[in-house]
This record gives C-alpha cells, sequence and structure tokens, in this order.
C-alpha cells in the first residue's frame, strides 16, 4: 500500500470506524438496536435479522469496500478509491440530513432530541471523512 495522504487517512478511519459497528451489530444485535433507538416488533418474528442485516453485515461490507480500496490502491488506482470512499460517505451524509428533517418535520413525535443532535454531526464527520479523498481531488 502506498503511503496515504491526509484525506485518504480520514477515509481509512472513518471506514475502520463504520466497520466497527457493524462488526457490533453483526455479533451483537441488541447493540444495534440501542445504537438506532428501535427493537424489533414484538408481534412480528424476525426482527433481529434485520439488525445483523441492515446494520451488521451491510455496513460491514461497504466498509471494507473502502478499506479494501484503500489497501489494493496500487493496483486498482485513486479513482477506485474515490469511488468507493464517497459513495460511502454519501451514505453518511444522507442519513444526517434524514435526521436534520426528522427533526424539523417530526418535532411533535419528540425527534429534537440531544441524541438526534449528536448522530447528525456523528454521521455528518464520518460523511466527510469518507468523502475526503474525492474532496481532495477537486481541490487539485
Amino acid at each position: 500500500m502506498p503511503d496515504m495522504s491526509l484525506p485518504w487517512m480520514l477515509a481509512a478511519t472513518a471506514s475502520a470506524i463504520g466497520a466497527l459497528m457493524g462488526l457490533m451489530s453483526l455479533a451483537v444485535p441488541r447493540w444495534g438496536a440501542n445504537v438506532v433507538r428501535l427493537a424489533p416488533a414484538p408481534d412480528m418474528k424476525g426482527g433481529w435479522a434485520e439488525f445483523r442485516s441492515s446494520y451488521g453485515g451491510a455496513l460491514v461490507l461497504a466498509h471494507g469496500a473502502v478499506l479494501l480500496t484503500l489497501s489494493m490502491s496500487g493496483q486498482a488506482g485513486s479513482g477506485a478509491v474515490m469511488g468507493a470512499s464517497f459513495a460511502v460517505g454519501l451514505y453518511w451524509l444522507g442519513m444526517a440530513i434524514g435526521r436534520a428533517i426528522s427533526m424539523a418535520a417530526d418535532a411533535d413525535r419528540g425527534t429534537r432530541t440531544r441524541y438526534n443532535a449528536a448522530a447528525i454531526g456523528f454521521e455528518t464527520l464520518l460523511g466527510l471523512a469518507l468523502c475526503a479523498p474525492f474532496i481532495a481531488h477537486l481541490g487539485g
């Protein structure tokens, strides 16, 4: 793996965090359920599989793809790194946007919480860190 620039290190760190979150949700779905503040519906079977899949396996593989392109950048090229990290970064930024819209539109449902405000910051930070290789490329 070639020497990594700061934007690539940011993307690698954010990817490692996302992959770790996915591994935790895959191994301990109750952990993932607590993070997203949801629970399986008691009258419907199969809910824990959703936490293991959506918050577990999907996060592991999406962030793993970024880590793989970073580690193989010598063979895959910087375009692969920018594409993979940008796509996963937009995923996190989309979550922050959706949460912000919910805080405004669903305030009567109790969405204006410190947890949601902090989550917007976390999601934005991870999204921007993952988008850093693409943003740096735009800057020349």
